[in-house]
């Protein structure tokens, strides 16, 4: 916007006759421009017209088609597998709320592969722990070691939930750099 303005105000400041030959360059520019589409324009209409004639239309959807599907995001079978886990036999031993989702497991998100279970209470270090080793088990079986998951506590209104975040396995293994000594 500032740049428009930034020019109008550079044409004004010119002299009249100036202003003058750039109007006429615009006002011949855009009649030119009108011959052309006028000239070409019945040209491309009837093509597609006969494109849509031969074809019954069939060209038209299915370009239509694959323009909407180029636009989706590509599902992560990975990611339906966890959820189909989560909700069967994963979430068994905790105290889950299940009031708005199934066995009270929400996929926000497809594209980011972050779940949380909804809890009625908070569940023991030793029950989260135990969730914990047993889905990270189950993520790297389903993706073949390449994908881990971290598992945390988290306050996801208006319930107490455990949020699982899947992550790829090197940066899992760049996050947790670090040794103990066993004496």
């Amino acid at each position: 916007m500032k740049q428009i303005k930034q020019i109008l105000e550079k044409i004004t400041s010119l002299k009249w006759y100036f202003q003058l030959l750039i109007a006429l360059a615009i006002i011949v520019s855009v009649f030119a421009f009108y011959k052309l589409l006028s000239w070409i324009l019945p040209f491309i209409l009837s093509g597609l017209l006969l494109i849509g004639v031969f074809t019954e239309g069939e060209a038209f959807s299915m370009m239509w088609n694959s323009y909407k599907q180029s636009k989706q995001v590509p599902a992560n079978p990975l990611y339906a597998n966890i959820y189909h886990w989560l909700t069967e036999t994963g979430v068994n031993e905790l105290p889950i709320a299940t009031l708005q989702f199934t066995q009270g497991v929400e996929f926000p998100d497809i594209t980011q592969g972050i779940f949380y279970i909804h809890l009625e209470k908070a569940v023991s270090g030793q029950e989260l722990a135990d969730f914990e080793i047993k889905a990270r088990q189950t993520v790297k079986m389903m993706s073949n070691g390449s994908v881990d998951c971290v598992v945390s506590v988290a306050k996801h209104d208006p319930f107490l939930a455990i949020k699982v975040r899947l992550i790829s396995a090197n940066e899992m293994l760049n996050q947790n750099q670090h040794t103990e000594e066993d004496f």
